[in-house]
């Protein structure tokens, strides 16, 4: 069985159940319940980082790309892959301003 990609989603599900399951266990005095309760909000918020950081070096190699391009086909004067270049790149900073 693989396991599937982090995602911010799932990751924020998993918390919000964890945190309910920790807070009601901690309410009626459920130590094993407030237990696993603490250790699902942890894995979400685990899974939301992990997420965060994938998307960011997603970014950052979108970016880096991007720029590279668009300084090669500014050197050779392609406008049309420049302004590839640069589409690319503006995607690669707003997909890593989105996942700091």
């Amino acid at each position: 069985m693989t396991k599937s990609e982090p995602s911010k989603v799932t990751g924020n599900l998993k918390s919000a159940h964890g945190a309910v399951k920790e807070t009601l266990g901690a309410a009626v005095g459920a130590k094993q319940m407030e237990c696993e309760g603490k250790a699902t909000r942890t894995e979400g918020n685990t899974e939301v980082e992990a997420a965060k950081a994938k998307g960011y070096a997603e970014g950052a190699g979108d970016s880096l790309a991007g720029g590279l391009k668009k300084n090669v086909a500014k050197v050779t004067g392609n406008d049309q892959k420049e302004a590839e270049g640069k589409a690319r790149q503006t995607k690669g900073d707003a997909k890593k301003a989105a996942n700091k």
